[in-house]
């Protein structure tokens, strides 16, 4: 079967990465340490944030299992995207929280005007994703700047950018000035399990508002939640971005190729900025997702607002891309 469902990278991580993390499992019967220094210094330099904000977790999922208790948000509300990244949905449940899912706009983005008039006083935790998964959807810089100023700063506002790399390399704007100009608390999320590589390590981190909000997020972090194999790689991964550019690079070429096919077999693929293209299911294609598995290829499915059905699909080699169109085709053929 071809994975085409997780927004996976399809290729391995870097010779240099592979060989640190083979000599750091010699020593995988100690603890890691809590912090790796050498890590941080090399994060803080990537990011452009010094270290006292940053708080790496496994994989920036953990963070999004911490983020009711940074909020204070048990049984209050959550306003975000609909659809989006599942776990939102998941944590709330666990919490008791009430989530107002803000339909996105046809074209895939967070509806930021309508996100901010869902806010009620009972909202404690606003969170956006741009990119946003399942759709790819890109906020534009004015958009950005109208989320930053009205979410009330009374509330936690976490901007999700797991796909920050991808997004960029789009023309995605830098959020973090924009972030700054925010008297509330703030959190931006990134992930080294996509543009890195590194998913199966799960390694992900935090950009904070403030020195204090990133101490609050490591004393509530389980003990040792970063595994050592995963700090090796971390180092490794950041001292080699010439590979990291060239995987960003090929998987954006991959995705125009697969939304060109897409859309010339009669589709209308939502406009990515991910490693993943979506778009929606017409009525006469009926079960296409099971079908494309029948033919060997795993890919998401998710509703669009009304109930669309929609798929996603990760971004992978050239041969998948090339899979995935037959696929479809023969699909369509068969209808």
């Amino acid at each position: 079967m071809r994975r085409m469902h997780l927004n996976e990278s399809p290729y391995p991580p870097a010779p240099g990465v592979i060989g640190a993390i083979t000599e750091a499992a010699s020593g995988a019967n100690r603890y890691p340490a809590a912090d790796d220094a050498a890590f941080l210094a090399a994060l803080s330099a990537y990011a452009g944030v010094p270290e006292d904000r940053l708080a790496v977790t496994a994989g920036s999922n953990e963070l999004l299992h911490l983020l009711p208790l940074i909020a204070g948000a048990h049984g209050a509300e959550l306003v975000m995207p609909d659809p989006s990244f599942p776990t939102y949905t998941k944590v709330a449940a666990f919490h008791g929280i009430t989530v107002h899912g803000v339909p996105v706009r046809a074209d895939g983005c967070p509806d930021v005007d309508a996100i901010i008039a869902a806010i009620t006083p009972g909202t404690r935790l606003v969170c956006v994703p741009s990119p946003n998964n399942p759709t790819g959807g890109l906020l534009t810089k004015t958009a950005v700047e109208r989320l930053v100023a009205g979410v009330p700063d009374t509330m936690l506002l976490h901007f999700d950018e797991a796909y920050y790399e991808f997004g960029r390399e789009a023309g995605g704007v830098d959020v973090l000035p924009i972030l700054e100009t925010r008297r509330g608390r703030w959190i931006s999320s990134r992930s080294f399990s996509k543009a890195f590589g590194l998913a199966g390590l799960r390694l992900g981190y935090a950009i904070t508002s403030d020195a204090a909000l990133a101490t609050g997020i490591r004393a509530l972090r389980p003990n040792f939640c970063v595994n050592a194999l995963a700090w090796a790689a971390g180092r490794a991964v950041l001292a080699d971005l010439a590979y990291v550019e060239a995987l960003v690079a090929g998987t954006a070429a991959e995705r125009r190729r697969l939304t060109d096919g897409l859309a010339a077999l009669g589709f209308e693929p939502m406009p990515s900025a991910a490693n993943f293209v979506a778009f929606p299911v017409p009525a006469e294609d009926g079960d296409l997702a099971r079908r494309i598995e029948d033919k060997g290829i795993l890919v998401t499915t998710f509703a669009m607002p009304g109930n669309v059905p929609a798929i996603r699909i990760t971004i992978g080699t050239g041969e998948d891309t090339d899979a995935v169109l037959a696929a479809l085709k023969a699909c369509r053929g068969e209808r």
